[in-house]
């Protein structure tokens, strides 16, 4: 890779049993003068078999990442049941968090960091769970779960037969995993191809669009539509890899608009209420990778952070992400409701005092999706993140060298998804969402 940089001239050490130890970062004396966005990077370059042209150093870096991450699982994992709490010591997950413990488990398996006689006991307690747990009116997920009881939870994690809600922003990417299991590895399919096969898919589709279901206070079932650009295209491409198409939310343009963020021009939803942030575009160029216009707006959006820096002097990636304080977790977006670097709570609201971070999944998936000078200060400027239970969320940004905490199973899952992407040069699966 023509831009990596030694690990020792930007004072990061990779050891060899796993940890990062780092030294603080250092901003150059000058930034460098804003340069042209006029065409996106050259895609990462691959060998006749897809495997990239890796760099020794590097491989090791991205390696230990992997290890560090796989220390989550092997601690947040319920025996009884096989899910992964979603947030340390925390028993319970949302269908997004089980997602992401398929893709962890998978990734970590395919990058040989877990035995295959542990990964073949772990998957298939797993998806032996999400076989027989109670589904949301026997259609689809519920929005929250026990992991020691694969029960169904409400907001205050009370067990409920009723359930609350179903999600479709993270159904669409249980879909994801479930269908890339079932394609990539035979003597697993039949297994998540029952699990998909107990949704009932169409329901949540209406008029092109996808839509959630919630039970209101007075106990009545209400649709809404949910999804903004970027997690409703990546939702839809769940669904539509099991047979269920919702063209209007597939389609990037349908609901853009142009804005410019730094002087970068990018489209955003014209819809309020958005999150425009760095999780589905970098999931959907790991896992099923970037069809031109998804790319356009893909790399679009890590300049804008890019030129952010450039501008402030502070490395920004921007995504959601757990925390270890109140409100517990953020949406940090390049672009929210015609301002641009909000962080907002898991409600929408938004405070001064709301911290912003540097976020290690993002940090992580970018590098390998867009290598560069500036992706690889961002990786190395998330290094305090890692410890002994797995990756932080991220660091502060007001304090480099201070982690967020709140290991979790979506940390975990991008960083595992971004290694096996570095190996490899190409996402998951191919061609299965170009549109």
């Amino acid at each position: 890779m023509s831009r990596f940089l030694a690990g020792a001239a930007l004072g990061l050490c990779v050891a060899t049993g796993g940890s990062i130890p780092v030294a603080p970062p250092r901003l150059p004396d000058a930034l460098p003068p804003p340069r042209a966005f006029a065409a996106p990077p050259p895609a990462a370059a691959a060998d006749s078999d897809g495997a990239r042209d890796t760099v020794p150093d590097e491989r090791q870096f991205f390696m230990s990442a992997a290890r560090v991450a796989w220390r989550y699982v092997e601690r947040q994992t319920q025996p009884s049941t096989g899910m992964i709490n979603s947030v340390v010591e925390y028993p319970y997950t949302t269908v997004w968090d089980m997602a992401s413990s398929l893709a962890a488990l998978y990734c970590a398996d395919q990058l040989d960091v877990v035995p295959g006689e542990e990964y073949d006991r772990r998957l298939r307690a797993l998806l032996g769970t999400m076989q027989r747990m109670p589904l949301f009116q026997g259609r689809a997920p519920n929005k929250n779960y026990s992991t020691e009881r694969a029960t169904m939870v409400d907001r205050d994690n009370r067990d409920t037969e009723r359930g609350t809600s179903v999600t479709v922003t993270d159904l669409g990417r249980l879909l994801v995993w479930l269908k890339i299991i079932a394609k990539t590895q035979p003597q697993y399919a039949a297994a998540a191809d029952s699990v998909a096969r107990r949704f009932d898919l169409q329901r949540f589709v209406q008029g092109g669009y996808l839509y959630g279901q919630a039970l209101d206070r007075s106990g009545r079932l209400q649709p809404y539509q949910e999804g903004r650009l970027g997690y409703e295209q990546y939702a839809a491409a769940g669904f539509e890899l099991w047979g269920a198409a919702a063209r209007n939310s597939l389609n990037l343009k349908h609901n853009a608009q142009d804005v410019i963020v730094h002087g970068i021009p990018i489209l955003a939803d014209r819809r309020r209420g958005e999150y425009l942030a760095s999780e589905p575009f970098v999931l959907a160029g790991l896992e099923l990778g970037w069809y031109p216009e998804l790319r356009n707006q893909a790399w679009r959006m890590l300049a804008v952070q890019e030129a952010r820096y450039r501008q402030t002097g502070q490395v920004t990636i921007a995504s959601e992400d757990a925390l270890n304080q109140p409100p517990y977790f953020l949406y940090y977006s390049v672009f929210t409701d015609g301002r641009p670097f909000v962080v907002t709570g898991p409600e929408g609201q938004s405070s001064g005092n709301l911290p912003r971070t540097i976020s290690t999944k993002a940090a992580f998936a970018w590098h390998a999706l867009l290598p560069s000078d500036y992706t690889w200060l961002a990786v190395q400027s998330v290094a305090p993140a890692a410890g002994p239970g797995g990756w932080g969320s991220g660091v502060y940004e007001a304090d480099r060298m201070r982690s967020t905490g709140a290991e979790n199973i979506n940390t975990t899952a991008v960083v595992l998804e971004a290694a096996l992407f570095y190996l490899r040069g190409r996402p998951l699966i191919e061609g299965t969402a170009s549109h």
